[in-house]
Order: C-alpha cells, then structure tokens, then sequence
C-alpha cells in the first residue's frame, strides 16, 4: 500500500470495526479490509502498518489483521512488542473499543 494512505487506511478500518459498527457495518468493515489486504497490498510493509496502528493507537485492529493473515498479524505484533505492548495489552484495548461500542448503541 502505497505510504500517502496507509494512515487513512487505518483510520478507516478503525471507524467501520470499532466507531461506526452495528450489524450493518461489520460485513462493510471485513470486506474493505479484504480489499486493501488483497487488492491495494495493505500489509506490504509490516513495520510501517505497525508504526500507523502505535500512532493511531489502533491495536485492537491486529486480530482484525489475523481474520485474513495471521502471519503477518504475528509480525505486526512482535513489532508492537518491541515498542513494550504485550498481547494482553492489545486484547484489553480491543475490550475498551467493545465497551465504547456498546455504550454508544444504547
């Protein structure tokens, strides 16, 4: 994926699975990710996909990433695990997006 929109990327993937999610938007969500695994080469560059997620702070998005590649999902996160997140640490965020997503549909 090209560098100039791998951030929006992620920012969108972030939106449809954890901001905008209902019932409607989970199938939108899985099929733009197929989309820029498979079409526009979103995880080319593993250290780069991993800086944006650290920036974005979007790690609840890598079992997302394992839906459709877990070795690269493994890659990501042993690079997250360098900047000193453990898996504990994103599965907990991923909990947090859960409890905000559910607060909001109320």
């Amino acid at each position: 994926m090209k560098p100039e929109i791998l951030s929006t990327a992620i920012e969108t993937l972030t939106g449809l699975f954890f901001r905008n999610n209902n019932e409607g938007t989970d199938f939108l969500a899985k099929r733009t990710l197929d989309h820029y695994i498979n079409d526009l080469d979103l995880l080319g560059d593993i250290n780069a996909v991993a800086g944006e997620i650290e920036r974005q702070r979007a790690w609840a998005l890598v079992p997302k990433l394992r839906l459709f590649d877990n070795k690269s999902a493994d890659e990501i996160e042993a690079v997250l695990h360098w900047g000193g997140y453990t898996e504990a640490e994103i599965i907990a965020n991923e909990k947090v997006f859960e409890e905000w997503k559910r607060k909001q549909t109320r």
